[in-house]
């Protein structure tokens, strides 16, 4: 298929999604599973790729699951809390889905995560939020993803300890319950080291003017300014940092990004210099992230975006736990995946039983300039990474 025909029909895939349109029948001799992806809203370009991620999970296994036909439903979140946990309850009655994973905000992810227990159906998720797997926790939800609790650690701290003459650290954070549980974790880091927090500005999702908040944290001489932002709200804040002159006045730290996707977008001549932390990194020594890369160079010719890998691994893990527990049954899954082994695309990952979080590596990147990319997917450097996750002693959850 033509990449021109490829595109248009993602396009029109995602307007009959948010119609209710193209919902597959199940019926008890297949297995679906429900993707839940922006096709609308503030992160509508991530959309395309939960198709791509999840589709090839389900063709890495010949579309077949216990010997029955295994299908993906995707399910247009809306980036709206209410209207994604109806149609999970909708794809649970009507279609008898047991299984769901996505989300790009945490706000709707904490609402599909109630909608799931309420029909007992497994929700695999890569938001940030801690309370996910924090004081929200509950048995049919799984983390992916490190919170921001492991983010902060494993970017904030060690910023923290490489510059210690950058005493004086200003934040951008967007107005949600992710923003929020970065920025938390940030002061207390701030606390421990005696670093001077001079500001923090918070904006809505999908916000598009940030000059206002940079040149505050130009005037209040800030030595690191932090963007907590996600998505089209980092790639317009950064561009409009380096058009403000901020990249030569502070250095930049964008806390929790997509990796590639958003170096590619953005461009080496506005992320020069610019730190950034990412849950997937396609050029590290784990099995599984070079078969993927593999497979996305002969198919479309690139590497994988973050979220095209975080949708394929977890449909990937809803399989193997199906195929292991050897029923769809909820209850028998569940116990496959907790304290779940496996290699992932971080390295061997695992699925910590008490709460449901995963532990795997957070990345630390440090973006290169034009002159120094030697080719596809040479944008940065890795500067550190490591395991951040809540212990159990400290942690909120209370598995119901």
């Amino acid at each position: 298929m033509k990449k021109g025909w490829r595109k248009l029909g993602l396009v029109a895939l995602a307007v009959l999604l948010s119609l209710g349109l193209v919902l597959p029948a199940a019926a008890e001799d297949k297995v679906v599973i429900g993707v839940l992806g922006a096709f609308s809203g503030p992160y509508a370009s991530l959309g395309e790729d939960s198709v791509r991620g999840a589709s090839y999970a389900v063709e890495e296994v010949g579309g077949k699951v216990l010997g029955k036909p295994l299908e993906a439903m995707f399910i247009d979140t809306e980036v709206k809390p209410g209207a994604a946990a109806r149609k999970v309850r909708e794809a649970a009655d009507s279609k008898g889905v047991k299984f769901f994973h996505g989300c790009v905000s945490s706000g709707v992810a904490l609402a599909v995560s109630q909608a799931a227990k309420e029909k007992k159906a497994i929700f695999y998720t890569s938001v940030g939020a801690d309370a996910v797997t924090g004081d929200k926790c509950n048995r049919y939800t799984f983390r992916w993803s490190v919170p921001t609790f492991g983010a902060v650690e494993q970017t904030v701290r060690p910023l923290v300890k490489k510059f210690p003459e950058a005493k004086r650290w200003y934040t951008i954070t967007p107005d949600y319950v992710f923003g929020h549980s970065l920025l938390n974790n940030a002061l207390n880091v701030f606390k421990e080291h005696g670093v001077e927090h001079v500001g923090n500005d918070m904006h809505p999702i999908g916000h598009s003017e940030f000059s206002s908040f940079i040149t505050k944290a130009m005037a209040a001489k800030a030595d690191f300014v932090v963007f907590f932002n996600f998505g089209k709200d980092t790639i317009n804040a950064l561009k409009q940092a380096n058009n403000f002159g901020l990249t030569k006045k502070a250095k930049i730290l964008v806390a929790w990004s997509s990796g590639l996707r958003d170096l590619e977008e953005i461009g080496p001549e506005f992320c020069e210099g610019v730190y950034f932390g990412c849950q997937f990194w396609h050029d590290v020594d784990a099995p599984l992230t070079k078969k993927l890369c593999e497979v996305w160079k002969k198919k479309y010719n690139r590497l994988p975006s973050y979220p095209e890998a975080s949708q394929y691994l977890h449909t990937k893990l809803e399989i193997m736990a199906i195929e292991k527990a050897g029923t769809t049954d909820t209850e028998a899954v569940i116990k496959v995946l907790e304290g779940f082994k496996y290699d992932g695309l971080t390295g061997p990952e695992e699925v910590q039983a008490f709460d449901h979080q995963t532990r795997k590596n957070y990345y630390l990147l440090l973006a290169k300039a034009k002159k120094d990319i030697k080719g596809p997917g040479d944008n940065a450097t890795v500067v550190s990474y490591g395991i951040s996750t809540i212990p159990q002693e400290k942690s909120d959850c209370k598995m119901q």
